[in-house]
C-alpha cells in the first residue's frame, strides 16, 4: 500500500474511533448535562464574564432499584439543603435548585472556569411508580441522597365469584 493511502486509512481510522467515542460519552451523559440561568433580578455585575458565559454543567445522577425502594444520588457540590426543591410527578424526579457563585474571591483571577452557576432543573425518569408521600431526601459532602419507597402493588384484587 503506498504511503499516502496508508496515512490516509490511518487518519480515517482515528477519526471513525473519535467520532465513536463522542458518540458513547453523549449517550452516557446526555441526560446529565443541564442548563444554569441567572436567577431573575440578580446582580450579576461581580461575577466574571468567563463564569456567566458558562450555563452548562453536569449534574451526575446514579438510580439504584432495591425490592422497597429506589435510591437516587445527584452529585451537587458547593450547595446547601435549603438549595434544593424536590418533587415527583409521575414517573419523574424533578430536581431543581440554585447553585450561587461565591463572590467573596478578591484576589487573583480566574483562567478556567468550568463549574456552572444559576438556578437548574434536572428531570431524572423513575422506572416505577413510587409514593413520594413517604420519600427522604439528605444532603451530604456534595451528594444529594433520595429514597423514593416504591408504591404498593395493590389496586388489583382477583375476585372471587361464589
Amino acid at each position: 500500500m503506498p504511503t499516502l493511502q496508508s496515512f490516509s486509512h490511518n487518519v480515517r481510522d482515528t477519526l471513525d474511533n473519535i467520532a465513536e467515542g463522542w458518540q458513547h460519552l453523549w449517550q452516557k451523559a446526555k441526560s446529565a448535562i443541564t442548563h444554569y440561568s441567572p436567577q431573575e433580578g440578580s446582580d450579576e455585575s461581580n461575577v466574571p464574564a468567563s463564569v456567566r458565559s458558562n450555563r452548562w454543567g453536569l449534574l451526575i445522577a446514579d438510580v439504584k432499584e432495591t425490592d422497597k425502594s429506589l435510591e437516587i444520588s445527584l452529585e451537587s457540590p458547593g450547595m446547601t439543603p435549603g438549595d434544593f426543591d424536590i418533587k415527583v410527578e409521575r414517573q419523574t424526579l424533578i430536581v431543581c435548585g440554585q447553585k450561587n457563585y461565591e463572590s467573596d474571591r478578591t484576589q487573583g483571577r480566574f483562567h478556567v472556569t468550568e463549574r456552572a452557576f444559576g438556578s437548574f432543573e434536572r428531570l431524572i425518569p423513575l422506572p416505577c411508580l413510587v409514593n413520594e408521600d413517604e420519600a427522604l431526601a439528605t444532603y451530604k459532602n456534595g451528594v444529594l441522597h433520595i429514597v423514593l419507597p416504591k408504591k404498593s402493588k395493590s389496586g388489583v384484587r382477583k375476585i372471587t365469584v361464589t
